[in-house]
């Protein structure tokens, strides 16, 4: 359980959580510079460098010490090679991960303590949650080990950027850092620790917005650790106000970092954004480097891509994860979206290049009645809408979608025209748009915004299926 949504952090006075958010910072501080975390990101820094071919002997070394925990220690896989007569010495390049069949997240669901290794102890590992916005949370297991290599990955991003670990930041994530209950500012807590200010998403709103302002003025952050939809709200928020603030960097992360987002993101703060994608699953990750380009970390994963339908440039990708042995998953299918790139990138680093993170195709793809999936939310939210502040996309049937939006009192019925507008050239003339304006737009359990939802079942056409 989450400190945040203890009954004890609940009911304390400010001055107390900000002294429980604190500690929990120097936890995480005294993590992040222990000497294993410091080896790792010391060899990090120096393999991003590293030649195509030497970035493969580091998957190789990994994977043959993954193949062999995974056969010795954990019970699905111990049963998987029994059954398919394979032997860890079987494994000896990455192509050798074929001879495995791919892994599901319906089969690491129907039983995930097959996949937990035995051989480590549950008091040195951390179970997490997915999201759940399935209605069906993921439970999953990480180590210490995992965890550390998730901290350097994410540090040497930083580094990219240029930023000390010393530097002065603010966090607005989906943590429940204030209770809902709170209705007048402070709407922030302060970790001493770790430098930062812990701003809560729940409470942006117009009428809270001058607060956040003047605290965030006062603050001075050289960053800002944050999830698209919060700064985007954040953004559009402030400009509605006609506030402007500059930021040096933003760091995304948790969720799809849309085009349209970027950009009103860099120009209302006048900043620098790294965008982050990772998986709860630890099965892969992908940043974006100083250039402003996405990159695959092969320290990471082996990542695979895999062709969703022919010739339209868009893939799945499959990952094995190379250093979560709690709960390792080899060929594990994420059901993410991504375009990937053959191009070089000026920064020198021999990482495959993506070209865009689409997000999930069940969540962020229109599905029509002849079975095409079309990519929603790419270029729909370009126009030029006023007095909108949030847009969620729920299609309801094969030919209609319902678009719940959030407004300012600057919305007229001219926007609600050329949103609608907007729709139709994206999907068609044959589209039904029905447009709601909602007081808010709920986030999921795990705390994330849902740009698109679809209420349409798997089994409803066979065409639809992937």
């Amino acid at each position: 359980m989450s400190i945040f949504t203890s009954q004890f952090y609940i009911n304390s006075p400010s001055f107390m959580q900000d002294s429980i958010v604190s500690l929990r910072g120097l936890g995480f501080k005294l993590l992040r510079e222990g000497k294993t975390f410091r080896d790792m990101l010391s060899k990090l820094e120096e393999s991003q460098y590293y030649s195509a071919e030497e970035l493969k002997e580091v998957q190789r070394e990994k994977l043959r010490l993954m193949i062999r925990h995974c056969h010795d220690n954990v019970p699905y896989y111990r049963k998987l090679f029994r059954r398919l007569n394979l032997r860890p010495d079987d494994f000896k390049e990455i192509s050798d991960l074929n001879k495995l069949p791919i892994l599901t997240k319906q089969e690491v669901k129907a039983d995930p303590e097959e996949f937990r290794a035995k051989n480590i102890d549950r008091r040195f590992i951390r179970k997490v949650f997915t999201s759940g916005t399935t209605g069906s949370p993921l439970g999953l297991y990480r180590d210490l080990h995992s965890i550390n290599f998730e901290n350097a990955i994410v540090r040497r991003q930083y580094n990219w950027a240029g930023v000390k670990s010393s530097a002065r930041k603010m966090v607005l994530r989906s943590s429940p850092i204030v209770p809902s209950s709170v209705k007048r500012p402070p709407f922030w807590r302060h970790d001493c620790f770790q430098r930062a200010m812990l701003l809560s998403a729940y409470h942006l709103s117009e009428e809270n917005i001058a607060s956040y302002f003047e605290k965030i003025l006062k603050f001075k952050p050289v960053a800002l650790e944050t999830v698209p939809s919060a700064v985007y709200l954040l953004a559009k928020l402030m400009h509605l106000k006609d506030m402007k603030m500059d930021l040096e960097y933003i760091f995304t992360s948790s969720e799809v970092l849309m085009p349209h987002q970027k950009t009103f993101i860099r120009q209302q703060f006048n900043c620098k954004v790294f965008d982050h994608y990772g998986t709860a699953e630890r099965a892969a990750a992908i940043g974006m480097c100083e250039k402003g380009t996405y990159h695959i970390y092969p320290e990471y994963a082996i990542t695979e891509l895999l062709p969703i339908r022919e010739n339209d440039g868009y893939f799945e990708i499959m990952g094995t994860g190379l250093n979560n042995f709690a709960m390792p998953l080899l060929r594990y299918k994420t059901g993410d979206v991504v375009m990937p790139s053959s191009k070089k990138c000026t920064c020198g680093r021999n990482f495959q290049r993506i070209e865009l993170i689409q997000g999930r195709m069940t969540d962020e793809f229109f599905m029509t009645k002849d079975g095409r999936f079309v990519s929603l939310l790419s270029g729909m939210l370009s126009a030029d809408l006023k007095g909108i502040i949030e847009t969620q996309f729920v299609q309801e049937e094969f030919d209609r979608i319902r678009v719940n939006i959030v407004t300012s009192k600057g919305y007229t019925g001219l926007e609600e025209s050329k949103l609608r507008k907007s729709v139709k050239n994206f999907l068609g003339d044959d589209i039904q748009v029905d447009i709601k304006r909602v007081s808010s737009i709920p986030r999921t359990e795990g705390g994330k915004f849902k740009q698109f939802i679809s209420k349409i079942k798997e089994d409803s056409n066979e065409k639809v299926r992937f």
